[in-house]
């Protein structure tokens, strides 16, 4: 399903389409079917073993990290944010489109 989104990406760049919010988030909600909060590890000890690919945001206190993981996935609470600086202290892990049907093969 995400080849045909992307595919979608490319033909609306090559016809000169610009995509308004609407469109982004219709591609965002079909690119993200489910997301799921899988642990919070403090250290290298606690982090959960590699399974899938993974991708990282990394950035200073406060800068919307979280922000950012809820408007790709189009959820309003996939991860928590915070007015105050600092309140995440920890590796957050989550897993989008795991146990769908459709992503077992």
């Amino acid at each position: 399903a995400l080849d045909i989104l992307f595919a979608t990406l490319d033909i609306m760049a090559v016809a000169g389409v610009n995509g308004d919010d609407a469109t982004f988030d219709a591609i965002s909600t079909a690119a993200a079917r489910s997301v799921r909060f899988v642990t919070g590890a403090v250290s290298a000890a606690t982090l959960p073993p590699i399974s899938m690919p993974e991708a990282v945001f990394i950035g200073r206190s406060n800068v919307g990290k979280s922000s950012l993981i809820n408007m790709l996935t189009n959820r309003r609470s996939a991860a928590f944010t915070s007015k105050r600086p600092g309140k995440t202290q920890q590796f957050n892990f989550f897993e989008i489109n795991g146990d769908t049907p459709e992503n077992i093969k």
